[in-house]
C-alpha cells in the first residue's frame, strides 16, 4: 500500500509585506498546511504610514508580533486587519 506524504504549501512575499502572513492565516483558518517565506532580510508589516513599516526579525513569532502591535496601536491594527 502506497504511503503518501501530506502536502505543505509554501507562500511566499517578494518584498515582506504582510502578504504572505495574511494568506498564511487565510489557510490555517481553513486547516490547509502552509509555510510563509519572505524574500527580503526581514518581516515588514504595515505601519501608521507607508514610509514607517513595522519591522521584526525572521523567527519572530506571531504572538509576540501581535503583541507588540496591540500595544502600538490596538485600534488601528485591528482596523487594518493586520
Amino acid at each position: 500500500m502506497e504511503t503518501k506524504e501530506p502536502i505543505t504549501f509554501a507562500l511566499v512575499c517578494a518584498s515582506n509585506q504582510n502578504r504572505s502572513m495574511a494568506a498564511h492565516k487565510l489557510f490555517q483558518v481553513h486547516g490547509i498546511p502552509a509555510e510563509s517565506y519572505g524574500t527580503g532580510s526581514q518581516v515588514k508589516l504595515p505601519g501608521k504610514t507607508l514610509y514607517t513599516p513595522n519591522v521584526y526579525n525572521f523567527g519572530t513569532p506571531y504572538e509576540e508580533i501581535a503583541n507588540d502591535l496591540r500595544k502600538k496601536d490596538e485600534k488601528l491594527y485591528s482596523q487594518m486587519n493586520v
